[in-house]
Order: C-alpha cells, then structure tokens, then sequence
C-alpha cells in the first residue's frame, strides 16, 4: 500500500471488509460481479481500495452478503465517509503529509500498537514535548502551532467515552534522549507513567540489555478495526515520507515481531519502576 492521501484509507478498511464479507459467503468475484452487473476486474478495484464505491453499490453488495441492518448502517457509513472531500477552501491544522492517513485511521482503529525508537510517540507526548520536538526545524511559528495542535488532537482518542486500546513498546533510548531539556523531559515521563494507569493503555519498555531486537531497522505502528476484524495496516515512517502496509503476510510479520517485543520488554509494572528511576537519576 503506497503512502495514500485523503480517504483513500478508509477505501482500503472497507475493501477488504467486503472482501472478507464475499468470501465469508462462498461466492467468487465473478459470482458477485454478475449479480451487479459489473466486469470482475471492477469489482476487485473496489475490494482493493483503489476505487470509491457509491452507497447504492455498496448497499447492493451487502444484500449479496446478507448483512444485518445494523451493521449494514456502519459500513455504509464508511462507505459515505470514504468518498467525502474537503471543501475548497475549508481551513485546516497542517500536518505533515504522509501522517494524514495516520491520523485518519486512528479515528477508526480499535487498537494501536506502536514500537518507537525515537522519539515519545506523538498520542504520548506533552504539549511541551511535542513544541521542543518540532521546533527545532525550519517550520515556521504558525506551522509548528498547527502541528503541536494536530499532535495533542490525536491524544484525545486514548481518553474518550470508547478509547482506543493503545499498546506501546518504548526503547529505553526513547527515554534517554534528552528533548527540550531536564523539565520538559521530567514532565513528559510523568505523563507517560501517568497514561499507563489507564485501562486501555499498556506501556512497556525496551532496555538497551535486551540487545538485537525484531524493530531495530526502524519503529512502528500496527492499527486494526472494529469494522473490519480481519484488516491491519502496519505505518512505518522515514525522513521523508512513510510507508503504509497493508498485505496481510506483511502484517503477519510485523504482528510476530510486536509479540516477539513485548515478550523481551519489561513487564508493565517493571516498566513503571524504571521510568521513575530513569527521570530521577537523568531529569531531577
């Protein structure tokens, strides 16, 4: 899955929904491109993400597939959502481009699993944190004020009435490297021992001791959906852009290697000792 833009995200949840849905059925591509009318290979575009479909389509399909009402409700609404465009001209927070799909499929992910590094990952970090991390480019006041804000919206997601279940395995290099100085770094491993007491959050560290390790080449995310139980998409950025991957023996690799992660990482209550520790003995 290349780096996408807009909905083209939500295409890809609801593709592979109806995918799951057809074969769920026992009918071929073929089966269901006869009963809409439609040459097989358009059928695989819409199960592929790479086209939109109209609510009309997608209502016909789930009468094919026998879905429920409400369930069909959702997935229609996905449907809608994901042709949608911003309106010309409608004011929006800048962000760094490859992190919009990011941003959309957190809204809709049901758990986030995510391995950094370097740095705090961004629903972790403060308001401080996050102003020292992007300060120090060439961004200008007011792109850096849209970022901070776009960054502490994504936070919202881990305390609203349906949480998102966040699971993060941080490096102990994550902790060490010293962003904006001792107070900015004091108040930021407060707040992540702070987030760890809550019910849908899991923190674990990474000590430098566990040595090699399945993300050494690079951190990760990993995001699954309610509506589509069996899709996951795997985020992985770089300097310049970032990499979304979605083929299912990709993401098999990357969920291998998080168990093999979190089984090297210290336990949670462990992992809390030992951020204490570290701010104490680097920070106070």
């Amino acid at each position: 899955m290349a780096a996408p833009s807009g909905p083209t995200a939500l295409r890809r949840i609801i593709g592979a929904e109806m995918k799951r849905l057809r074969r769920e059925s026992g009918k071929t591509q073929q089966d269901v491109a006869d009963a809409l009318g439609v040459f097989p290979n358009a059928l695989s575009r819409y199960e592929g993400g790479v086209s939109s479909m109209s609510n009309p389509l997608a209502e016909k399909l789930l009468e094919i597939y026998s879905v429920e009402d409400d369930r069909r409700a959702e997935l229609l609404d996905l449907a809608k959502r994901s042709r949608r465009r911003r309106p010309k001209g409608e004011a929006r927070a800048e962000v760094w481009q490859p992190v919009e799909d990011l941003i959309a499929l957190e809204r809709d992910a049901s758990t986030i699993q995510a391995v950094s590094l370097q740095p705090v990952p961004g629903m972790l970090q403060t308001e401080r944190y996050a102003r020292a991390m992007l300060g120090r480019g060439k961004l200008g006041a007011d792109v850096v004020e849209d970022h901070v804000q776009a960054r502490l919206a994504r936070a919202e997601l881990l305390s609203k009435e349906e949480p998102v279940e966040y699971w993060a395995v941080l490096h102990e290099a994550v902790l060490r490297c010293a962003v904006g100085g001792p107070g900015t770094m004091r108040e930021q491993l407060a707040h992540i021992a702070n987030l760890a007491k809550q019910p849908n959050i899991t923190i674990q560290v990474l000590p430098d001791s566990a040595g090699e390790h399945p993300a050494i080449s690079g951190p990760f995310y990993i995001l699954r959906f309610p509506i589509a139980p069996e899709y996951g998409v795997v985020y992985h950025d770089y300097l310049t852009g970032a990499l979304y991957l979605d083929e299912p023996e990709e993401v098999t690799q990357y969920d291998d290697a998080y168990l093999h992660l979190i089984k090297m990482a210290l336990s949670e209550q462990a992992s809390l000792r030992f951020i204490k520790k570290l701010s104490q003995e680097l920070y106070s």
